[in-house]
């Protein structure tokens, strides 16, 4: 084993709980003494390569995530186990260009609430456990996601077709991408209805805040409703159109969880009527 790629490998790790202020920088020093080490071929052996594949997990841009791809592959080669190290790493890679996952262990947030983006369907479980990664029934429910934060349930709701667990993050994702927006032509109310590459769709405050948002998750049994700020969690079964929908209500935020022919729609927002409003609108455009 190299100790020179396993002490930045420690120091990467530290850095990563306790977050310090200047992390980017130490980040890319390590990156930078790692290219060192590579090039005079100092990475022999399987875990010298996932040493040095995680250290560019935390990188910058793509060619940092598309090296801890190829790294981390390498590693699988010379029989490392387990794989999703190279799995989560070329999800990252596609997650930061706008493009559906492979596998589906990333998450972005989306109105304070982090989610799953979309996943390539073409995907198996069957290749998903072939790299390690959880089922997609696993995935949306936030079960044993491969390499993510310290959590626990602080709450769950279940209806007749839906349950929803509220999972508490121990501290924001350090790597998930902010809501990356294009300008739709659609107004509501006079105001723009932003849309990123996984077809999730909002609207802004004056301030440019988020302030109403609607995206559609798959037909799942099981939801993980995911957060990382404090809060004080209130649980509701609210009934619209004859159909149980599921309400999160966490400090400012709510989110209303509806079941349409389509699958299933999380709508998140400050004003509560806008929310129920909104859920009419997509319900009565479902049937």
């Amino acid at each position: 084993m190299n100790e020179k790629l396993k002490q930045l490998f420690e120091e990467d790790q530290h850095d990563l709980r306790t977050l310090p202020h200047d992390k980017t920088v130490r980040d890319r020093e390590r990156r930078n003494e790692v290219k060192v080490i590579l090039d005079s071929g100092g990475a022999t052996i399987a875990i010298d390569f996932i040493h040095a594949a995680i250290i560019f997990q935390h990188g910058e841009g793509l060619e940092d995530w598309w090296q801890a791809y190829k790294l981390s592959v390498k590693a699988v080669d010379l029989g490392f186990q387990p794989k999703w190290v190279a799995a989560v790493a070329l999800d990252r890679w596609l997650l930061h260009q706008g493009k559906p996952l492979k596998y589906g262990n990333q998450v972005i947030p989306f109105g304070g609430v982090y989610r799953i983006p979309q996943i390539d369907p073409k995907t198996t479980d069957e290749e998903r456990r072939k790299w390690d990664i959880p089922s997609i029934l696993e995935l949306y429910s936030f079960h044993n996601l491969r390499g993510f934060i310290s959590n626990n349930t602080i709450g769950t709701l279940k209806n007749q077709n839906l349950k929803v667990n509220v999972i508490k993050l121990e501290r924001h994702p350090a790597h998930s991408p902010s809501l990356d927006a294009i300008s739709s032509d659609k107004i509501m109310d006079n105001q723009i209805v932003y849309e990123n590459s996984f077809g999730w769709k909002w609207i802004e405050n004056s301030n440019g805040s988020f302030y109403l948002g609607w995206l559609l998750i798959p037909d799942v049994p099981e939801l993980a409703h995911a957060v990382a700020d404090e809060g004080i969690l209130t649980l509701e079964n609210v009934i619209l159109n004859e159909q149980s929908c599921i309400l999160v209500k966490y400090s400012q935020s709510k989110t209303l969880y509806v079941r349409s022919t389509e699958g299933i729609w999380a709508i998140t927002g400050l004003d509560y009527k806008n929310i129920i409003e909104k859920a009419l609108t997509i319900l009565a455009s479902s049937y």
